[in-house]
């Protein structure tokens, strides 16, 4: 039956900035209000924007509690207190997680957006001394492909922790998520890889800002090289020698070019680090040593200068004037990308021409573990208007879907950059969960604190290192090595994180160029695998609440009864058990 308590109001935004009003569908059944519009309702009339306003996601600031909401992989999940404060706002390009809560109130309220065809943001707001979180999609004169819901779930009093349990049930049982428990059964290449640390190698990579937007080889940039391959045998000749048991080494930059520099084409080895033979021989050395070795790859990004360059393999949009263009990747566009300028791959011919045709053959050189792809889950889908190979986002999902599961099958595992939970049910690890380790005012007025929603809801199903900051964290401050510790990280350590001036991992980095170089970061990835021994029987439970004790002490709950509590105070953590 319509609900009689809850308000809501749906507006629709056309191209031209006019607005009109929709009545949504209603229905309530116990504790959960479901908001209802079939796409016929808007197909045809080419709104920008569809916003939907809720007396229940409206809450005074005198409410007790707080409320939670994602936003893109930058800020990671933020929690902010209902207080009274300046007027503030915050609006994503597009949020990572489709869901955001109001907790520990009698109004308590778990809002799961379950439309995911078209992008979706939380608007959220403190003005007047109210606080509204707004779910808004983004069409932009595009009909949708799906109907769309929105799910609002009743829970009084209940925590951010309650709702992250309660949204992995759903992940579990509507989603498709399986434990890891069970994933590495019969699977010993996961297994081996959930149980050891993560190394990246930056091998190399060519000037950003690009010097050249459309490469040829004639007229290609240098490449910096950053590691050859008698470098990366000096590395696990050192890590050997140390006593380094086991860890997952990616290469990152090891084809023709270096780091994005000839993407969609991905071999053979840049013979400026030594090429093929050596780049096999070296996989299979790596390996008698006991260590896993994948590589780097990327099913987005494509530059003129490739070999297998193919300008109608790429996503088409309309423009304003309903021209179809082959997409410019709008994030790197101003400045190009190694390769020059940075052109996007649809979705359909990245899995069915690229992956179908590429992934075997870098399987053939004894890549073995979990295979990497980059952005696949920090990016939303996008949708393609081709004639050829038209794909809606929903559909574009299901072929980096697609694109996972082959590289499961191919080389053991699977693991990307960041968290767009969209595919979560196919993927093994992510790099970060969030670019930063703490949120504070300056970035915007509503973030009081990180919170880890993201491993509440996956660790146990999802391995993740916690953020960007906690990269190679044992030459960093301690509130690194802490958060990696609060955020149930499987640790990563990398080789030349560093590079063109970017330096979103950390100002700290580790570097190849010098035997002292080596030495001191593979002494790094001694701390961090004798310390990850002591916590690597974790990655295989639930996060099963996360609450903060006091000013800068957090205290961590697994399905085990393992109990980690993290002091930010002391620079120091401890291990317990419950009884």
């Amino acid at each position: 039956m319509s609900s009689s308590k809850a308000f809501f109001k749906v507006l629709c935004t056309d191209i031209e900035g006019n607005v009109t009003p929709i009545n949504p569908e209603v229905t309530e059944n116990a504790n959960e209000i479901r908001l209802f519009i079939p796409k016929d309702k808007i197909t045809g009339l080419k709104y920008d924007k569809l916003r939907v306003e809720s007396s229940l996601t409206t809450i005074p600031d005198t409410a007790d509690g707080y409320m939670f909401f994602p936003t893109n992989f930058d800020y990671g999940v933020v929690k902010c207190e209902f207080t009274k404060r300046e007027n503030a706002s915050f609006s994503s390009e597009v949020s990572a997680m489709p869901v955001c809560g109001i907790c520990e109130n009698k109004d308590s309220l778990f809002v799961h957006v379950q439309s995911m065809d078209s992008d979706v943001h939380f608007i959220v707001e403190c003005k007047a001394g109210t606080y509204t979180i707004t779910p808004e999609f983004l069409l932009e004169g595009d009909d949708p492909d799906e109907d769309f819901l929105i799910v609002y779930t009743k829970m009084p009093y209940a925590t951010y922790s309650d709702m992250a349990r309660f949204y992995r049930k759903y992940q579990m049982e509507v989603k498709g998520c399986v434990p890891l428990k069970e994933r590495i059964k019969g699977n010993d290449d996961l297994k081996a890889a959930a149980e050891c640390l993560e190394l990246r190698i930056r091998m190399g990579w060519k000037p950003q800002p690009t010097p050249v937007r459309r490469q040829t080889l004639e007229n290609e940039p240098p490449m910096h090289i950053a590691c050859d391959i008698d470098t990366l045998n000096k590395i696990i000749d050192r890590m050997k020698e140390k006593g380094v048991k086991s860890a997952e080494i990616c290469l990152v930059g090891w084809g023709p070019g270096g780091h994005d520099g000839r993407f969609p084409q991905h071999y053979p080895c840049d013979e400026r680090f030594g090429g093929d033979e050596a780049l096999r021989a070296f996989i299979k050395k790596a390996q008698s040593y006991g260590y896993l070795v994948v590589c780097h790859s990327n099913c987005k990004g494509a530059y003129e200068i490739a070999e297998n360059w193919d300008k109608s393999l790429l996503s088409m949009y309309k423009d304003e004037n309903g021209e179809i263009k082959p997409w410019l990747r709008a994030d790197y566009a101003k400045d190009g990308l190694q390769g020059g300028d940075p052109w996007h791959v649809c979705a359909k011919p990245a899995y069915e021409h690229y992956a179908v045709e590429m992934y075997p053959v870098i399987r053939d050189y004894g890549f073995e573990g979990m295979h990497y792809v980059d952005e696949i889950s920090a990016c939303a889908p996008i949708k393609c208007c081709d004639k050829v190979h038209p794909v809606s986002r929903k559909k574009a999902l299901e072929y980096y879907r697609k694109i996972a599961k082959l590289s499961k099958e191919l080389f053991g595992g699977f693991q990307t950059e960041a968290w767009f939970d969209f595919i979560n049910s196919d993927i093994d690890y992510v790099l970060y969960t969030s670019t930063v380790s703490a949120v504070n005012h300056e970035q915007c007025g509503l973030f009081d604190e990180l919170i880890p929603f993201y491993a509440l809801v996956y660790h146990g199903i999802v391995m993740s290192n916690a953020t960007s900051d906690t990269i190679n964290y044992p030459i960093k401050d301690k509130a690194s090595h802490l958060k990696m510790i609060e955020f149930g990280s499987r640790p990563t350590m990398y080789f030349n994180s560093k590079f063109c001036g970017r330096d979103w991992m950390g100002k700290e980095d580790l570097y190849s160029d010098s035997d002292e170089g080596i030495k001191i970061g593979v002494g790094a990835i001694k701390v961090a695998e004798e310390e990850y021994e002591k916590l690597k029987y974790l990655q295989y439970e639930f996060m099963e609440n996360h609450e903060k004790l006091r000013d800068g002490v957090y205290r961590v709950t697994y399905s085990d009864g393992t109990i980690i509590t993290v002091d930010y105070n002391f620079g120091d953590y401890t291990v317990s058990k419950l009884v």
